[in-house]
């Protein structure tokens, strides 16, 4: 008897966690960008909530305030400078931002059929699943197809190739660590090729996961001054 009582606690538990529906997220980003032996780091506060409204508090290189939501509206606010700008592009929504898809728990395609991509073929290597996709007429011209490699349900491979058929971009997703039910690459590497002699490599380190009672409100409440200037 002992034994079934615990396995029905394990199967509500892990059935709770599939289930879990979070209010908001924090989450501190660190990132390191290296191209022609120069590097600069970029530091970040990310708060995320369940309505997909999205604060970025940078603290370096600049202290800058950027607030987004899923429609594309965003405000950039320097804070040195006490100027901000404010526009409104899909291209700014929130579901464009990786960490949605995580979040979001849609990793199955990291939204490239939402971008036009079909899925043109599956294949098996390694016990890791890829597929690869095709873009849509409009993007053909600088990206011939999408490699998209899954280690059982995370993604860990992201690469776009040019018309050339070399690599455009790599990205690697790794060190996952799972809240909640909810699976996050707490490391991301992102190769870019500009050219075939230089690239730009990024690495992205995410800590200090919180959810729900352990997030502060601060940055949702956050008001810019009045005095503020607007950069048109």
């Amino acid at each position: 008897m002992a034994k079934i009582i615990s396995l029905l606690l394990i199967l509500c538990i892990s059935n709770y966690t599939d289930q879990y529906v979070f209010e908001k997220v924090s989450l501190d980003l660190h990132t390191r960008t290296a191209r022609a032996g120069k590097m600069s780091i970029t530091t970040a506060q990310i708060f995320y909530n369940a309505d997909g409204d999205m604060i970025s508090y940078y603290t370096e290189p600049d202290e800058v305030f950027i607030s987004n939501t899923k429609k594309g509206d965003v405000v950039m606010y320097n804070i040195r400078e006490n100027t901000v700008i404010q526009r409104q592009n899909y291209l700014f929504s929130t579901e464009n931002n990786q960490l949605y898809f995580f979040l979001e728990k849609n990793k199955s395609d990291l939204g490239l059929s939402r971008m036009g991509f079909t899925i043109t073929n599956t294949r098996f290597e390694d016990g890791l699943k890829i597929t690869t996709w095709v873009p849509p007429l409009q993007m053909r011209s600088s990206v011939s197809k999408v490699e998209l490699v899954h280690n059982k349900n995370n993604p860990v491979f992201l690469g776009y190739y040019d018309v050339a058929g070399g690599f455009q971009k790599k990205v690697y997703f790794y060190k996952y660590e799972t809240h909640f039910g909810i699976s996050i690459p707490t490391n991301l590497t992102q190769i870019s090729f500009a050219s075939p002699k230089d690239s730009i490599v990024s690495k992205t380190i995410y800590s200090n996961i919180k959810f729900d009672e352990e997030v502060t409100d601060e940055y949702f409440n956050f008001q810019i001054p009045s005095s503020v200037v607007v950069i048109k």
